[in-house]
């Protein structure tokens, strides 16, 4: 059907008299800065391919994002939309974008349309998929592990490549590469938190994008523009923030933007080799910009425009909702007008709006007080007005390296300032780190010398109870997560505690009646989490039975076939029924997912 689609619009095109439109390769590497990129910053040699990229288009010197998150700052890319009127204004928010995407509106016009990406924040089902003909989110590979959150470069090129649909007469493809996000491990590069491992992954991306171009190259006809951007940079350091998310530094918003033809580029905007942009763009304005050098009707009330030509003068929006979502504290929000950029936190009290004008302070280390400044009532709202839901699990978000994904507490009142609580949040952050990498003591160790015992913050609860839950200290971390749930009942507080519970219960041989009901209470709010429905089938099988354990993955496991906690409740239970038959084809299941799983043994 879709090559259906595709030829009868080169038909049409055709019997016009014109020959196809061009096809369109975008190519978004995650968490790049931009002084990262050779032709953008003070490194040399570290992204050969993209400087020959940009030497011959159209290099934007001062392209900023919009927020320094991955899915909200991707759905503002294919959308034109600012997170706050999209919807999804953190990771692992779900929802339906409410204008048509780049993708829907190319599609429909005949491009056929392909999307890879290199993490389960980009998953399909969180709304980005809108559009896309192939939308390939498939991180399993070969010896990897068995519940991936990301994948190598390598992987999502070789994906590519295979795609079908690089000979059709116009594509649209979207490819995602997540190398330089923590953390940073490079094949054959150095490992650590600081700038030298994080160059190593850039230096990895670059070369993949290298492959890319040329494959594609290779296969593509008729005219191409390729686009390379990033959805956001990362902090190394700089004003307290190792990564990126909380802050509206430079650092962390800055972001390469090149648009260039490998063919067919002559007379058409952006066709002329090594123009440089110092005019500043947002991330906002490139799916307008793409539709108007594809010759698309430009769509109403967008926060973006097309800029083929220079539009100075505009305030552009930037905005993090991390600090309040995750973290309780104020959101940040702020505005950019060429060189001057005000940012505040506008539920603190007082706000802290600071002015800097970039021409005079690139570092931001000299902003001043801007409370009367006529660019602070240029600031909108970052806070959307629905909550969108939770398409992604909080085992997911931490492995990535993020907060979990509980809404915000009530405001009660003003809110702390994040700027003045980075200490605090730099000490969460790396006690999740050392969750994430086995190292439960050394968790519990960082936030006690951080965060007073007492300390009665969801974060901090939440953080102290699976430290202890590793430990097997199953009294103390179900206090820990009971009183964290006691303040926000959200579904991940409520697996977390659920978990606790039934492991104490496992351990000391209690019946699991508090386990079912925290579990019951966290499956009510986010009914599709997997993790929540295995841990719940888990408290069947611990009372010993087997059937309602089976039959509640039955359902989960049809929307998640691969994962593998399911499957090993569906395996448990059905050697505990004695259905053999049933039991080794569920053990064929769970060893194509996960061979090295102690069930198979």
């Amino acid at each position: 059907m879709r090559q259906l689609v595709a030829l009868l619009a080169a038909t049409l095109l055709a019997a016009c008299g014109g020959p196809p439109p061009p096809s369109l390769l975008v190519v978004s590497i995650d968490t790049l800065r931009a002084d990262a990129v050779s032709a953008f910053g003070r490194e040399t040699a570290t992204t050969p391919r993209l400087d020959a990229l940009a030497a011959a288009g159209t290099r934007f010197d001062a392209a900023t994002t919009v927020t320094p998150l991955t899915l909200p700052a991707h759905a503002a890319l294919f959308t034109g939309l600012r997170p706050a009127r999209h919807g999804l204004t953190v990771n692992g928010a779900r929802g339906k974008l409410p204008v048509p995407t780049l993708a829907e509106r190319l599609r429909a016009q005949g491009w056929a349309t392909g999307a890879f990406v290199s993490a389960r924040v980009l998953d399909a089902g969180l709304g980005l998929a809108a559009g896309f003909e192939r939308y390939d989110d498939d991180l399993h590979v070969a010896g990897g592990p068995p519940s991936p959150t990301e994948r190598r470069g390598d992987a999502t090129v070789d994906s590519a490549l295979a795609w079908d649909r690089w000979e059709a007469p116009s594509f649209f493809a979207f490819v995602h590469l997540f190398d330089p996000h923590a953390p940073y491990a490079a094949p054959g590069g150095a490992t650590g938190i600081d700038r030298a491992a994080y160059l190593d992954e850039v230096r990895y991306a670059d070369a993949q994008l290298g492959r890319l171009l040329d494959g594609v190259l290779q296969r593509a006809r008729g005219p191409l523009l390729v686009v390379v951007l990033s959805d956001h940079g990362e902090g190394l350091g700089e004003h307290g923030e190792e990564t990126h998310g909380l802050l509206l530094n430079e650092a962390t918003l800055h972001v390469p933007l090149v648009l260039a033809w490998l063919r067919g580029g002559e007379g058409r905007p952006f066709g002329r080799a090594g123009e440089v942009r110092t005019d500043v763009v947002s991330l906002l304005d490139v799916a307008p910009t793409l539709a108007d050098v594809l010759g698309l009707p430009p769509l109403p009330d967008l926060d973006g425009v097309s800029v083929v030509a220079p539009r100075p003068g505009r305030p552009l929006p930037i905005e993090t909702r991390a600090p309040s979502f995750y973290y309780g504290f104020s959101p940040l929000a702020g505005v950019r007008r060429d060189t001057l950029k005000v940012v505040g936190a506008p539920e603190a009290r007082p706000p802290g709006w600071m002015l800097t004008d970039l021409a005079a302070d690139p570092r931001e280390v000299a902003g001043v007080p801007a409370g009367d400044s006529p660019l602070v009532a240029l600031v909108r709202s970052p806070h959307p007005d629905v909550e969108a839901e939770t398409g992604l699990d909080e085992a997911t978000l931490r492995a990535l390296g993020y907060a979990g994904g509980h809404a915000p507490e009530p405001a009660g009142g003003p809110r702390d300032d994040p700027r003045q609580r980075m200490e605090l949040i730099v000490a969460l952050d790396r006690a999740n780190t050392d969750l994430a990498e086995g190292r439960p003591q050394a968790a519990l160790d960082r936030l006690a010398a951080a965060v007073p015992a007492d300390a009665v913050v969801s974060e901090v609860l939440l953080l102290r109870g699976r430290a202890l839950r590793a430990l097997k200290r199953h009294d103390e971390a179900c206090e820990a997560l009971g009183l964290a749930c006691a303040r926000q009942p959200s579904a991940e507080l409520l697996t977390e505690w659920g978990a606790a519970l039934l492991a104490r219960d496992v351990a000391g041989g209690g019946d699991g009646a508090a386990a079912r009901a925290a579990l019951d209470s966290a499956l009510r709010r986010a009914p599709d989490d997997p993790h929540a429905a295995a841990l719940r089938a888990m408290c069947d099988l611990h009372i010993g039975d087997a059937g309602a354990a089976l039959l509640r993955v039955r359902e989960p496991l049809l929307r998640h076939a691969r994962d593998v906690e399911l499957l090993t409740v569906k395996l448990r239970a059905l050697r505990a029924l004695a259905r053999a038959a049933e039991a080794e084809q569920a053990a064929a299941e769970l060893r194509a997912v996960w061979p090295a799983s102690p069930d198979l043994d």
